[in-house]
């Protein structure tokens, strides 16, 4: 699992992680497990927040549940 993925997509978006909690209807805290990789993103958020991203789910997923490690460059 890539939690920088999600971080890579938030800030090519413009958002901060604020809006995009309050897009997803989910707490900072939620958000904070799910980018530090103590939780995994969940099947059902991935299609809103690829929406979100203007990505498509399949996209969003692969990238999200790869094997392959970001660079912090990459982001």
């Amino acid at each position: 699992m890539n939690p920088n993925v999600l971080e890579k997509y938030r800030i090519k978006k413009g958002l901060n992680c604020s809006q995009l909690c309050e897009c997803m209807g989910k707490t900072a805290g939620w958000y904070s497990r799910i980018r530090s990789g103590r939780h995994p993103l969940r099947t059902e958020h991935i299609s809103k927040m690829a929406l979100i991203f203007g990505v498509r789910p399949e996209k969003l997923a692969k990238e999200y549940f790869s094997k392959e490690k970001l660079d912090d460059t990459s982001i």
